[in-house]
């Protein structure tokens, strides 16, 4: 025998408040743990972006040397500035960047900005139809919310952007973690750049800063 109809439509209705309960404990769940917590890698307990990557074995060192020098070039403005360390021989640079990354949240009656200003380096080390390239020391410099009268000087490493994750309240509570998403989108773009342009074949003259 068929349950009565009022049965089936109480269990109807209590599978349908089970799967929308469902949903909403899902979405909590994602909206507190955010996207960004410890999107960055961790590597000897620091965070930072390191990867040995193989080319062409025709690519010697020389060459890959030449492309990390027009990379640096033509990514970094100010590169006499940026260049930390430049050593043709062991085919290694060292240079310095800057990205300022920032979002909004509009709330009735107001608006809330995040803004900072992060350094970094990156290291190159070309060797014969390879190269490793390292991009760390990520430091959040300078902190604006709102505008530039709100901002402040600071240093803190992306240990301590994770760490102040869930002590943010009201709209920075969600703005932390968007503005750490753009922040690791600039750092993968910025080593996808780096990738493009060191199989490139370029010509063979000596590049200089």
């Amino acid at each position: 025998m068929h349950p009565p109809i009022h049965k089936q439509l109480i269990m109807k209705r209590l599978f349908v408040i089970a799967i929308i309960a469902l949903a909403s404990v899902t979405a909590n769940a994602q909206n507190k743990g955010g996207s960004a917590t410890d999107t960055i890698p961790v590597v000897n307990g620091v965070y930072q972006y390191q990867e040995e990557v193989k080319v062409d074995s025709n690519l010697k060192k020389n060459q890959l040397y030449r492309n990390a020098k027009a990379y640096v070039m033509n990514v970094f403005m100010g590169a006499k500035d940026a260049c930390q360390y430049d050593d043709k021989d062991q085919g290694r640079i060292i240079v310095k960047g800057a990205i300022t990354v920032d979002d909004i949240k509009r709330f009735f009656p107001s608006v809330a900005v995040l803004r900072w200003d992060v350094n970094y380096n990156v290291e190159i080390i070309c060797k014969d139809g390879k190269y490793e390239y390292r991009l760390y020391d990520m430091v959040i410099t300078k902190e604006a919310h709102v505008s530039e009268s709100n901002s402040r000087n600071v240093h803190l490493t992306m240990k301590d952007a994770y760490a102040a994750m869930p002590k943010q309240r009201g709209p920075y509570k969600a703005l932390y973690p968007k503005v750490m998403n753009k922040l690791i989108a600039e750092f993968k773009a910025n080593i996808g750049t780096l990738k493009e342009n060191m199989v490139k074949r370029q010509p063979s003259y000596s590049a200089a800063f």
